[in-house]
């Protein structure tokens, strides 16, 4: 549980959109084999929140243009840094090495599950572990950006451009998604 809320933190956001039909239609990325991302698409910058049902607090998630920061309530807890991928060894045991890279990430692949294109971020020396999946979808006019992990890829949470709409949608769930029961 530790790690993957850990991997939650420190794995990076970035995208493809789809319509409110679950349509793909290509997004920045999309032109770009994923390990060649240098930077996250102009879509997902700026600030997404959502409501952490565990912690019963509101969260954000603030993306510039190579940079993830998240916060727990108001307390910044991590952040991370977008690389373009460059074959390396993740078994390193350098500690030059794994300081310099810890917070580093990258966008490993995309997959397609139900017609929704999924971004996966891994952790620069990530060795296991399915890494995070990212989508932005626009559902009765709202962005939002859905947070998946796992095997299944399960929705960890939808966020929102405003704090309002993240409690207010905070249990909102969307067709063709797949949620943990």
């Amino acid at each position: 549980m530790k790690l993957k809320h850990t991997l939650l933190i420190v794995t990076a956001l970035i995208t493809l959109g789809t319509s409110s039909a679950i349509t793909p239609q290509p997004a920045a990325a999309t032109t770009v084999k994923a390990k060649k991302i240098k930077s996250y698409p102009k879509n997902m910058r700026g600030t997404w929140y959502y409501y952490d049902t565990y912690t019963k607090k509101l969260d954000k998630e603030v993306f510039t243009k190579k940079t993830a920061k998240f916060y727990v309530g108001k307390k910044k807890v991590g952040y991370t840094k977008l690389h373009a991928y460059v074959k390396h060894d993740p078994d390193t045991n350098d500690k030059a090495i794994l300081k310099k890279t810890a917070r580093w990430v990258y966008a490993d692949d995309t997959t397609t599950v139900n017609g929704i294109i999924w971004l996966n971020i891994r952790g620069w020396n990530q060795g296991m572990g399915d890494g995070e999946y990212y989508n932005v979808a626009t559902f009765d006019d709202n962005e939002v950006l859905t947070s998946a992990s796992g095997a299944k890829i399960w929705v960890d949470h939808h966020a929102y451009r405003t704090p309002e709409l993240a409690k207010a949608l905070k249990n909102k769930h969307y067709q063709y998604f797949s949620y943990q029961k």
